[in-house]
């Protein structure tokens, strides 16, 4: 058996790329009307001092829409490499290289997408990138997907008290972000579990449903903060019997808890190599790898 899961970084389980904030069509008509309504009353006081301080702001307005215009467009081009990036490996590193490239390569926005790619192959890397930056420098609609990045990658290398600050800093009810949280709330859970919050952390896996898309892995990640939740809780039955069932499914998916990387509990180490050593289908598949 081998004692990795694959990259817990790889992809986002349901944190899917797409443009922070924009302008909907609707805003723009209220805009549009607005507008039209103060020019109108403007005009009609006949009053030039109104109808200068007027074109003034609409100049103002007409600016900012430009600006606006300009960064949601930037956006989707990000999101357009993100999803590149997404098809397969080579994707990967050709939208890196477009981002790297890119004029606005320190931007925040293009700086997390570089992470995000670069998080499936190269973690420490992107957690390094990441790290370049205070989170408040971010735009405030991405700030819960570079908490949600941040705590992933902080739980890869057992940095659980990182883990914790990142993901209390996520706003797990915000109802803009409703599509990450299921897989959101499963990472606040392990790093809640892993720091002392074991009851909080059971108490809001019962709160995720499950999304159509994604399910599988954001259910495989449930479980696994499940298992923590269960330790931390001294629900040691428990934690074994969800253990066994994950070795059931797949014994690699033990590696989660046995891989030094990792570093979890020791007793929670010890619990799980003995439901690796007991269970029938690791056994042979260590005397197969042995061979």
């Amino acid at each position: 058996m081998t004692e990795e899961t694959g990259s817990e970084t790889e992809g986002t389980g349901g944190n899917q790329p797409q443009v922070v904030g924009g302008i909907k069509k609707k805003q723009l008509i209220i805009i549009g009307v607005i507008t039209a309504l103060v020019w109108a009353f403007a005009i009609q006081t006949g009053s030039t001092v109104l109808m200068i301080i007027v074109g003034v702001l609409t100049v103002a307005l007409a600016a900012v829409l430009i600006w606006a215009f300009r960064m949601i467009r930037k956006q989707r081009r990000v999101v357009s490499l993100l999803q590149q990036g997404n098809q397969s490996p080579e994707g990967r590193r050709d939208a890196l290289a477009k981002l790297n490239a890119s004029k606005d390569a320190n931007a925040p926005t293009n700086l997390f997408a570089r992470a995000q790619l670069m998080a499936a192959d190269s973690p420490k890397e992107a957690l390094k990138l990441l790290e370049s930056i205070e989170l408040k420098v971010f735009p405030a609609p991405m700030q819960d997907d570079v908490s949600l990045l941040r705590a992933q990658l902080y739980l890869s290398f057992g940095r659980t008290q990182d883990a914790r600050k990142a993901a209390d800093s996520m706003n797990l009810d915000n109802p803009a972000r409703k599509e990450i949280r299921p897989f959101a709330a499963s990472i606040c859970a392990e790093a809640w579990a892993r720091t002392g919050k074991g009851k909080e952390a059971l108490a809001l896996l019962e709160t995720i449903e499950l999304p159509r898309e994604n399910a599988e892995s954001i259910g495989l990640q449930m479980r696994i903060a499940r298992v923590f939740a269960r330790f931390a809780t001294n629900q040691r039955n428990q934690a074994r019997s969800e253990l066994v069932a994950l070795a059931d499914e797949d014994p690699n998916y033990l590696g989660r808890f046995v891989a030094p990387q990792f570093r979890v509990h020791p007793e929670l180490q010890k619990l799980a190599r003995s439901v690796i050593q007991q269970h029938p289908s690791a056994r042979r598949q260590i005397k197969s790898q042995a061979r």
